[in-house]
């Protein structure tokens, strides 16, 4: 019988295997930063090692899909002028750096990224859709499943529907404002801070009014974009002249993945088509290469008060662009740390006054230095991929946030004890060498790090794993996700929240008051009447 079983399961996985191997998914990114293609570079590759094939839209061109064994499955096409460039944008230093830069929104450039991003909407979704070969693609392919980034905007929604593939949403960080209305959930603004806040999920009155109109006034102006301005350019653009409005695709979606855990993310009730995958391109640290394994061996271990600092601030933002006075401060800090080395991400012309424990280099493996044994402490811009990797090192954070979601994620790092935060107005040599010899010999931060390493990496399925899991469930059963939605997506938002049912209690609690109002006003008024007959009785006598 056990014998008859296990064949039958053999059969049963033979099977399920024939159906999603080589199924075809079309991953679909037109904009975002280098970043944002953590979160589906490894996906892509884990695919394809299953035998499925793959294409992706992006703005940046993937040197590492060429890479693999079965590049022959992966397509990419590259829309090159989406490619982020940050000459468009303000220069975040001046504003940074500015005394009148707007203290509460951001604290940084985010204000002007994000109009200028607003206006940048309407050229991503018309080159992805104006473009010859996403032209070509959308009239001669067929795709099993589609993957929708929702940085900027759900533009690529609408590829779902003309495809007729299941629909998954990705978020670059936690679940967007709108997608939970879309799922049948709240946006629970009262512990939820937007991501372009810096709240954390224990807000004031203050601070959970503000919430709530920023929330619902980005949800609002994206919902009108997606709803009037996405289906015109589709429909110009792509030929598809019955392209429904966003919102109708997107109510429809199969599963949304987010970047998103509770090691550094905040908590939030979530429906079930929701699937965190932080920390999705974390892996263990590989050998470095040898001019910074010689660099780093010359110094001190960590053991004896050596060791080293890592400062990198991403792929956005330029170190060049960093005033003099801000640069000399650095580099008196670093010349000041006794025994300690510092590798410093640097792309702009080779400086000459670096100290010799410092090493400049454009471009650094940072996964690799992060898990490095000597590595004592990240300086870092607090982009969510850089935070994700420094907890799942154990490293400890010195943050200097330049905007967007930054604040947010740092403002959770500080809470949870791992991390240091500096404006970039308030450095100069005296804060730099206050926050950095903290980090460096207050275990409590190197602790608190290793702490939310352990509930990073406890998890019955890696993070890749799961995306990997979800996605082959989504194709295996076409999409069906009827089971896994919530009722409460038919519901009107005033339904919801049960305020129609509120209004009930109330009238159906005040109906006694307003009976005994109206015996008593019955019994004054036979009074009255009474009262007046007598008098009218007395004046007659």
């Amino acid at each position: 019988m056990v014998k008859s079983a296990s064949i039958l399961f053999l059969i049963w996985m033979a099977s399920t295997s024939v159906i999603i191997e080589g199924s075809r998914i079309l991953i679909s990114a037109p904009f975002g930063t280098k970043s944002h293609k953590n979160m589906y570079v490894p996906l892509v590759r884990e695919l394809v090692s299953r035998g499925h094939d793959i294409t992706v839209v992006t703005n940046y061109f993937t040197a590492e899909f060429a890479q693999l064994d079965g590049n022959n499955n992966v397509r990419e096409i590259v829309l090159d002028q989406l490619t982020v460039d940050m000459s468009q944008y303000p220069n975040a230093f001046d504003s940074l750096l500015s005394s009148s830069s707007n203290y509460w929104w951001n604290l940084g450039f985010s204000h002007l990224l994000l109009l200028s991003m607003f206006r940048y909407s309407r050229q991503v979704t018309e080159t992805l859709y104006g473009d010859a070969r996403v032209q070509q693609m959308m009239a001669n392919d067929q795709f099993d499943l589609v993957i929708a980034s929702q940085v900027l905007s759900t533009a690529s929604a609408p590829l779902a529907w003309h495809f007729g593939a299941p629909l998954i949403v990705t978020s670059p960080n936690s679940l967007f404002a709108g997608m939970a209305t879309v799922l049948g959930d709240d946006e629970h603004t009262s512990y939820v801070p937007f991501v372009f806040t810096r709240y954390t999920d224990q807000m004031n009155l203050g601070q959970r009014t503000i919430n709530t109109v920023v929330t619902k006034m980005c949800t609002f102006l994206q919902q009108l974009y997606e709803e009037w301005t996405i289906p015109a350019i589709v429909k110009e653009k792509g030929g598809i002249t019955a392209c429904p409005p966003v919102q109708n695709i997107i109510r429809n979606v199969t599963m949304v993945f987010t970047n998103s855990h509770p090691s550094f993310t905040y908590p939030r009730s979530l429906p079930p088509q929701v699937v965190e995958v932080g920390g999705l391109h974390c892996r263990p640290a590989q050998a470095l290469p040898s001019h910074l394994e010689t660099f780093l061996s010359s110094g001190r271990s960590s053991d004896d008060g050596g060791g080293f600092l890592l400062f990198s601030v991403g792929s956005l933002q330029r170190m060049e662009d960093m005033p003099e006075r801000v640069i000399q401060s650095f580099i008196g800090t670093f010349a000041r740390l006794p025994g300690v080395r510092v590798i410093w991400q640097w792309k702009g012309q080779r400086r000459t006054d670096l100290p010799s424990n410092v090493l400049a280099i454009p471009w650094l493996p940072q996964q690799d230095l992060l898990g490095h044994s000597g590595c004592r402490g990240f300086i870092t811009h607090g982009g969510l991929n850089s935070l994700q990797e420094a907890i799942f090192h154990g490293v400890p954070v010195l943050g200097l946030p330049f905007g967007i979601d930054q604040y947010l994620n740092l403002a959770r790092a500080v809470n949870d004890g791992y991390a240091l935060q500096l404006e970039w107005r308030d450095v100069d040599e005296s804060t730099l060498s206050a926050a950095i010899d903290k980090l460096l010999f207050n275990r409590s931060f190197s602790i608190a790090a290793r702490r939310l390493s352990g509930l990073l990496r406890d998890q019955l399925q890696s993070p890749l794993e799961r995306a990997v899991f979800w996605t082959e469930y989504v194709i295996r059963h076409n999409g069906s996700m009827d089971h896994l939605r919530l009722g409460s997506r038919k519901l009107a938002p005033y339904q919801r929240s049960l305020i129609d049912v509120y209004l009930v209690l109330v009238l159906i609690a005040s109906l006694p008051l307003w009976l005994v109002f109206l015996c008593l006003r019955c019994c004054w008024s036979t009074k009255t009447k009474a009262a007046t007959a007598m008098s009218k009785k007395s004046k007659q006598e």
